[in-house]
């Protein structure tokens, strides 16, 4: 669908996801300054990619789209639960890299699962107690409930998503630019993965990032001529999902809770985020030992039932824990099932006392609401294709106020 309006052909929109961009690294940088003069810090959620990119696509609390952390408890479903037909051998080997590998791709064979598939370092013997949220592909319609791929879908927009699961973040914008020149599509969604990763290495080194976020500036510049030559009129948002925090320290949480005498999966389950543990417990002995031990602590805090309400993480089931114990800002779990060392940037502290956490919202206009947190960002695309679909893309001004809540 290419709808007209009295003033010419719709626009094209590109919406562009960057994840990990966090305004603490934009806030005092010209990056794209001209080009988008909206900017603002957005609030992300508490958690990692895997929970807050649903919210940017769904527009819904963890809780409604059911998407969080990768791990959630639930051995009757459990896509691993084959592996209890050897959970008789030693963990040492179990736990061999080769036969982890083994476990990710015989698993991945049996399910089908088309979504981000990982094990990470969590124990093979503890992974039948554990289902995972991101089974499909969520940059693809019926991937995630309520999914702004499904509106698309229905909406009989022109659209295509790029992402990690076909290309490299440069092939993005070369195949983008390439569809834009033929003018494909109306709506174009780019998820660039690699900032992330690149992010999590060298974030403590300024001049690195400052250099990557300019190879950013001008891939976007670029793709931005491409779209205004084929299409004079062209609407941009630039965003992400989340920050990155700079490490400050780790701590030893395992090493807390192994001397209580408490045996894994007899009294509990835990698992070792790399900022947060999460735990089921399977006695009250248990749970009184491990809340007592962990209220001790001052690396990190145990969530109480506002703060998860408040975050949107009170799962009626508590399929994401019991209990979670999340750590202060800048220290690591370590060793984490991340890892014996946590990288030296993460993400996934406390949004609100983080001051590295908040995500962005960049534009080449102002958008009708106030965007503060990754649900607004949703509704700013959900309400740009129901624009298209009416024709009023085409007949607003671009509004070059420049606003940073």
């Amino acid at each position: 669908m290419n709808q007209e309006t009295s003033s010419g052909p719709a626009p094209t929109g590109i919406f562009i996801l960057i994840d990990a961009l966090g305004w603490s690294y934009l806030q005092d940088s010209n990056f794209l300054a001209d080009l988008l003069p909206y900017r603002a810090p957005v609030q992300t959620i508490l958690g990692f990619s895997s929970g807050a990119i649903p919210v940017l696509l769904s527009g819904r609390p963890p809780k409604d789209s059911g998407h969080w952390n990768l791990f959630y408890y639930d051995p009757q479903n459990s896509p691993f639960r084959w592996i209890r037909w050897v959970s008789f051998l030693p963990s040492s080997f179990l736990n061999s890299r080769v036969v982890r590998r083994g476990v990710r791709e015989v698993t991945r064979l049996l399910t089908g699962f088309s979504g981000y598939f990982q094990i990470y370092g969590v124990p093979v013997e503890l992974l039948p107690f554990f289902d995972i949220c991101e089974k499909k592909d969520i940059y693809r319609p019926g991937g995630l409930p309520g999914s702004l791929f499904d509106r698309l879908e229905e909406s009989g927009t022109r659209y295509r998503t790029y992402c990690y699961h076909e290309f490299s973040d440069r092939q993005i914008f070369a195949q983008a630019s390439r569809d834009l020149r033929a003018r494909k599509f109306d709506f174009y969604f780019l998820y660039l993965a690699e900032f992330d990763a690149f992010l999590h290495d060298r974030c403590k080194f300024g001049g690195e990032v400052q250099e990557k976020i300019r190879q950013y500036d001008g891939w976007i510049r670029e793709l931005y001529a491409q779209a205004a030559g084929a299409n004079g009129r062209v609407d941009l948002f630039v965003f992400s999902d989340h920050g990155m925090t700079p490490k400050r320290g780790g701590y030893d949480l395992p090493g807390e809770i192994r001397p209580l005498g408490l045996k894994m999966p007899r009294d509990y389950i835990s698992i070792y985020d790399s900022t947060m543990a999460r735990f089921w417990f399977f006695s009250d002995e248990a749970r009184r030992r491990i809340l007592g031990r962990l209220g001790q602590l001052d690396c990190g805090r145990v969530l109480n039932s506002e703060e998860k309400s408040k975050f949107g993480l009170d799962f009626a089931d508590n399929r994401f824990g019991d209990a979670i114990f999340l750590m202060n800002p800048g220290i690591l779990i370590e060793p984490s099932f991340m890892g014996t060392l946590g990288p030296e940037g993460m993400h996934g502290f406390d949004p609100e006392k983080d001051p590295h956490a908040s995500a962005v919202f960049l534009a080449n206009r102002s958008p009708e609401r106030p965007v503060r947190t990754l649900m607004d960002v949703n509704a700013i695309m959900q309400e740009w294709i129901a624009r298209l679909q009416t024709g009023a893309c085409g007949a607003e001004r671009q509004n070059s106020r420049v606003a940073v809540s």
